[in-house]
């Protein structure tokens, strides 16, 4: 029960650190984004190529910002799952 009970609050926890990460500056990325983006369309001078490669680089930083909170987060679940293996698992699984 008070295992469940710890679950729960590591859980809550989490989703609202992400929730928070997400509304603060998540959204504000993908709108600095989104509007780089627009501007790449507006170049009535650009080619296609010039505009498609000009849209990838706005892109870029929020793919990767996107791809560090995803490992930052799986991670953090691997970690969590570590702890939550019986004691003598543990001795067991780092000698394979």
């Amino acid at each position: 029960m008070w295992a469940e009970l710890q679950q729960l609050r590591v859980q809550e926890a989490v989703d609202s650190m992400v929730k928070s990460l997400e509304r603060e500056n998540i959204r504000k990325m993908q709108g600095l984004m989104f509007r780089c983006s627009a501007g790449c369309c507006e170049d009535s001078q650009a080619s296609m190529q010039q505009v498609h490669q000009c849209i990838e680089c706005c892109h870029a930083s929020g793919a990767q910002a996107q791809a560090l909170v995803t490992s930052e987060l799986e991670k953090f679940q691997d970690r969590l799952a570590r702890t939550q293996i019986p004691t003598g698992w543990q001795v067991h699984l780092t000698c394979l």
